[in-house]
């Protein structure tokens, strides 16, 4: 349950070549050597963020969110729940509010399957592939800024980018100046967040650090469903001219009051707040991940990083079996890692290379309450990888020509409990995932219009939960229905993407048309195990086809709006309901809305008073793979509003969110009968208080 590189020219290394001397005596350093230093400080931060997302010439489909755009309307959102207005972009909240355990799908595809990176350093963990936001509470108040990438993309670290990545850049040490910011949140359900963050800005000896400490509570929206957790975020660095040395950590603890069990539709209608599971059954993790990074940038213009990272996580959960029996799962986990990426660029030709080494593994327990110390079983899942990938780009023209080839090698090893009569077993995989594309750009640096086109393809190996059908043990007790562990096949994809941009004057529109044709998808089939994790299975043959599109307009100095909206067909082709014994043909994947669309407009209304409305709109969508129109989550919109008020360092938001009062529900599943819903809270409203330093 729980890299901006340098551009190879005559002038740039002749002026590092001066740069590097003068250095040690700041105060007689020219203007010009002293932008170059400040440069290659910037470049020595992001070889690797570089190296696996995507620019305005990379054939993909991408959205950038800035932190400016961040903290307009941020108040301690776990990630899913505050990045869903990107395009393609789904989520829910097991709360119904805005933080606790939450989940996101692209292109409704769940997000197990999306790679999620931090400054290039992996988050996914090997084992279960997700990463549970909840664990790292405020992880985007340290955010600079993150892009995502529909479809295969460009190859990252970590687990496969199968319906996409979500590249993360924290907030950068040689670019940020000095100072900070208290930030105090309160409204409904009891909500109460504080943080506190501070950047000392680049010393002229090339020192920086940054840290943020925060604490969040709140009573969630369903009955009992609240959560109280705590952060912090810490980077500390030295950027030289040539060589640069980073650090960064954090850290979280999250204890939270469950509820990822839905609620069925009649119990909704007569308390809409209600939660299934009992008050006696809690979940309390931390996580935390410290990387340290050596960057050189050599003086014919390549540049190399080295990461190694450390990431574990350790906490338990409950589950009632019954009013008298309350089992206590235990998990634990550590995780090693080292990374490179290198950035070569010579004249038209851009080259990127990486390679990634880890070791994982993650203890298992199950005990019952009151006495933790009796474990039912204790068993280890232990999974290595290794990847490289190679990227090329070249222009001739108004054209970029790009291929991009990614090799990983993956094995799991299951270490049973001592008792449980079976043996250690194991399997691995070997995935060649390469992808290709074509940038037009008009010609003339100020032509409004590119113009992409690409194909990739990539296959993803099955999770734990995949390979054990939701089992937490393997014993001889349920070895036989699960084993061998290559029952469950790799899924593979192959994507097909062309787009357009087109920018003018305040005005953008970037357009795409995709498709994206499935074997073997590891599907969700709509049914929970015992512990909450979604069950699946390979289904032969499925696909998913749409269009993108999102615009922004900048109206006037005072008026500006923006929009997405992806219409899309998805299709399995013939799933097998092992339940009933009956095969459904062409029917809609689960939880796959073919619409999805977001809205908003920022006002100026003053010097001092700014608004921003927000709209969304999703469509309905299946709650199994059978067909039936009558078994959907309801197509919802909604409407959400900030109104903040901005006097010298002091900002204060009122935001106002579901002002409509909309019954809407994000998610949810079914036994064939009944409709069992994940409810989005209904009106409810936070107050912001930021003071800035």
């Amino acid at each position: 349950m729980k890299v901006l590189s340098f551009v190879r020219s005559s002038t740039a290394s002749a002026l590092l070549a001066l740069a590097i001397p003068a250095f040690a005596h700041a105060q007689k350093v020219p203007d010009a050597a002293r932008d170059t230093i400040h440069k290659s400080r910037d470049t020595l931060e992001t070889v690797v963020v570089k190296a696996v997302r995507g620019t305005l010439a990379t054939p993909a489909a991408q959205s950038t969110m800035t932190r400016d755009e961040i903290i307009k309307t941020f108040t301690g959102q776990d990630a899913p729940n505050f990045l869903n207005t990107m395009p393609s972009m789904t989520s829910y909240s097991d709360a119904g509010g805005y933080s606790g355990y939450s989940y996101l799908r692209l292109r409704g595809i769940d997000q197990t399957r999306i790679n999620i990176t931090l400054d290039g350093v992996p988050l996914n963990d090997p084992e279960d592939q997700v990463l549970y936001f909840s664990n790292v509470p405020d992880f985007l108040n340290s955010i600079q800024s993150v892009q995502v990438q529909r479809g295969v993309g460009s190859s990252t670290f970590g687990t496969a980018s199968y319906a996409g990545s979500m590249n993360f850049q924290s907030v950068p040490l040689a670019a940020t100046p000095r100072g900070g910011d208290v930030e105090l949140t309160g409204g409904s359900y009891n909500t109460m967040n504080a943080s506190a963050q501070y950047a000392t800005g680049v010393s002229d000896n090339g020192w920086a650090g940054y840290a943020r400490v925060s604490k969040l509570h709140t009573d969630g929206y369903r009955e009992h469903s609240g959560n109280d957790s705590q952060s912090a975020f810490a980077s500390g660095g030295w950027f030289g001219v040539r060589d640069a040395v980073k650090f960064t950590g954090f850290d979280g603890v999250s204890g939270t009051r469950e509820a990822y069990v839905a609620a069925s539709e009649a119990d909704l209608a007569v308390n809409r707040r209600v939660n299934p599971l009992s008050d006696a059954e809690g979940d309390r993790f931390h996580q935390e991940m410290a990387s340290l990074s050596y960057s050189h940038a050599f003086l014919n213009g390549a540049t190399l990083t080295t990461t190694a990272y450390r990431n574990s996580a350790a906490g338990a959960f409950d589950v009632m079996y019954d009013p008298t029996e309350i089992h206590n799962f235990y998990l634990a986990h550590v995780w090693y890692g080292v990374l490179s990426a290198l950035a070569v660029r010579e004249g038209d030709l851009s080259l990127d290379f990486g390679l990634h080494l880890s070791n994982y593994h993650r203890m298992h327990a199950d005990a019952i309450r009151p006495d933790l110390t009796a474990r039912e079983y204790t068993n280890v899942g232990f999974k290595y990888e290794q990847s490289a990938f190679a990227k090329a780009a070249l222009d001739r023209g108004a054209f970029r020509f790009s291929v991009d080839l990614q090799l990983r090698d993956a094995q799991f090893r299951y270490q049973p409990d001592a008792n449980a009569g079976i043996g250690g077993q194991s399997v691995s995989w070997t995935f060649l995932n390469p992808k290709a594309g074509i940038t037009w750009h008009g010609s003339g640096d100020s032509s409004p219009l590119t113009v992409y086109a690409s194909f990739g393809r990539t296959s993803r190996e099955p999770a734990r939960n995949d390979l054990f059908d939701g089992a937490d043990d393997l014993n001889s007790g349920n070895a036989a229905d699960i084993l061998p562990l290559t029952r469950v096949h790799p899924e593979t994809v192959n994507d097909y993407e062309a787009g357009a941009t087109w920018a003018r004057n305040g005005f953008s529109l970037n357009a795409n048309v995709f498709a994206m044709e499935f074997r073997n998808e590891i599907a969700a089939i709509g049914q929970l195990s015992l512990t909450g994790s979604p069950l699946t299975e390979n289904v032969a043959a499925s696909y998913r086809r749409g269009v993108e599109l999102e615009g922004r307009w900048r109206i006037s100095d005072r008026v500006s709006a923006m929009s997405n909206v992806t219409v899309m067909k998805s299709r399995i082709l013939a799933y097998f309901d092992a339940s009933s014994g009956s095969t459904y043909y062409d029917v809609e994947p689960l939880l796959t809305p073919p619409v999805i669309g977001n809205g908003q407009v920022e006002v100026k209304l003053t010097e001092s008073f700014s608004l921003i409305a927000a709209a969304r709109y999703v469509d309905r969508s299946h709650l199994a793979n059978d067909g039936n129109d009558a078994l959907v989550v309801p197509s919802w919109w909604m409407l959400n509003g900030t109104l903040a008020w901005h006097a010298g360092k002091t900002e204060i938001r009122a935001q106002v969110n579901n002002i409509l009062n909309a019954n809407a529900y994000a998610g949810g599943n079914t036994d064939g009968v009944t409709r069992y819903f994940f409810p989005i809270a209904t009106r409810n409203v936070l107050v912001t208080t930021r003071f800035s330093f």
